[in-house]
């Protein structure tokens, strides 16, 4: 499993998030999309973007509730 910056990728999935409702038609927010989607990608390892993000999702979930160390 390659190494990850959780708080890269939390960040990176709220951005998601917030891109999301952005219309089609915007091509700044479009091009920001395909961008953090392709980090979300090289982050799990993973070349579906869909898959990606469900396991970004499911590595920060993770993470918030098992304790570190």
């Amino acid at each position: 499993m390659p190494l990850i910056d959780y708080t890269a990728l939390a960040r990176l999935v709220r951005e998601l998030d917030a891109l999301a409702g952005r219309p089609a038609t915007d091509r700044t927010a479009h091009r920001r999309r395909e961008d953090a989607l392709y980090t979300v990608c090289v982050y799990t390892g993973l070349r579906d973007p869909g898959a990606a993000l469900a396991r970004a999702r499911a590595l920060l979930a993770q993470r918030v509730t098992v304790p570190a160390g």
